[in-house]
């Protein structure tokens, strides 16, 4: 049993400016936070002062590292870049692998991409708000983040086509809208509970995923019996 009868100590205030080992440095701790703030507030709303508070570092050190906002929100989007990396390694890895089906890659596809996205909700949001802010801003979006993660699975969407799975006329239609369904606001699940209370909030994002499965989609009836089957928790009916 824990002794409450000894009064407890104050907390030894950490010296002003030092960090503790399992802090990230400062350039660091700024590129997380101005991520953040980009992805919520945008450029022209994301004041450079709240990111060095929320970061714990002295604003001046923004010009130090950076040198001006414009070449900050750069740099985020070099960080997201290197986040995103693995995961188009992954998409590229499932998208050649012709051992297997066109309708399991194109389904492990979009589970690694829904997966990422809830893992890194800020990439999300950065990407959605900035991919449609300044052209300047959205032409570096594209080039550097979104050619990159179409060319990456481009070659799967066009079989896809060709095999009647995905009915689209062109694979950037279909990736546009694939992105736009997996997209939805952080909100997303007390915004759906709004009209369809019935949706619980905890399961609405898995939900939304095996929607857009079934939707985007069109596996032949025996592989598309077998996503509801497993969906439902039960095996497949041989």
């Amino acid at each position: 049993m824990i002794n409450t009868s000894k009064t407890a100590t104050a907390p030894v205030a950490r010296p002003k400016g030092r960090r503790s080992k399992d802090m990230p440095d400062g350039r660091q701790a700024l590129l997380i936070a101005a991520t953040e703030a980009f992805a919520a507030q945008g450029f022209d709303g994301a004041d450079l002062r709240s990111v060095a508070a929320a970061a714990g570092v002295a604003p001046n050190l923004v010009r130090v590292h950076f040198g001006n906002k414009a070449a900050l929100w750069e740099a985020c989007l070099d960080r997201i870049v290197v986040l995103t990396m693995p995961v188009m390694a992954e998409v590229h890895a499932i998208a050649t692998d012709t051992t297997r089906s066109l309708g399991d890659r194109l389904r492990d596809l979009i589970i690694t991409v829904a997966t990422f996205y809830a893992a890194h909700p800020q990439v999300r949001n950065f990407v959605v708000r900035h991919g449609a802010e300044a052209p300047e801003r959205s032409t570096l979006v594209t080039e550097k983040l979104l050619r990159p993660a179409y060319e990456s699975a481009r070659e799967l969407f066009q079989a896809g086509i060709a095999a009647g799975i995905i009915r689209s006329s062109h694979p950037a239609l279909f990736f546009a809208l694939l992105n736009a369904a997996l997209n939805q606001p952080p909100a997303f699940p007390m915004l759906l509970g709004r009209f369809a209370p019935e949706i619980d909030p905890a399961t609405a994002w898995t939900e939304l995923l095996d929607t857009t499965i079934a939707t985007l989609l069109h596996l032949p009836p025996s592989q598309a019996a077998a996503e509801r089957a497993a969906s439902d928790g039960r095996k497949p009916a041989p």
